[in-house]
């Protein structure tokens, strides 16, 4: 007899999670000047795991209908999810200044971070602590003024 394995991934439900719908800011098409217009489907959606519990966060897109423009059905995205959670995660952001702070300042193992964040009612395994630590280090590295000059220097 063949036994299933589990799943690699946990599937997680959140029911309660504050819906959070977030629409492209644009107003014009960038290209031609002409309005632009909503659409129907979400380019992206999930839920976030956020220190004051899970938000359901979609964004609605937006393109341009104007047929002799050079972007015809041009999409435009909502880049204010970004405001929640880094793309292709689902914690949000101060989780990831949580875990930052508590590495950094508190002087906290992982381990400790995860089980306090665990306590906290955020779902979240070693693995993702030390991704998301990384993920801080490099946001907080692109802050740093010699940073900014090496950047400078190689767009010129």
């Amino acid at each position: 007899m063949i036994v299933k394995k589990p799943r690699h991934r946990p599937q997680r439900s959140f029911p309660n999670a504050q819906r959070i719908i977030v629409e492209c800011e644009l107003t014009e098409c960038i290209h031609c000047g002409n309005n632009l217009v909503k659409r129907r489907a979400w380019h992206m959606r999930k839920t976030v795991q956020t220190m004051n519990g899970a938000v359901f966060v979609a964004g609605k897109s937006k393109e341009c209908k104007n047929p002799v423009c050079t972007h015809f059905n041009q999409h435009y995205y909502a880049s204010g999810v970004l405001k929640y959670s880094l793309p292709n995660s689902t914690y949000g952001l101060d989780v990831l200044a949580f875990i930052g702070w508590q590495h950094e300042n508190e002087h906290q193992q992982l381990i400790e971070i995860q089980e306090n964040l665990n306590r906290r009612g955020i779902e979240i395994n070693g693995r993702n602590v030390g991704k998301l630590y990384r993920q801080f280090l490099a946001l907080l590295g692109g802050t740093i003024a010699h940073t900014h000059s090496k950047l400078a220097a190689t767009v010129v």
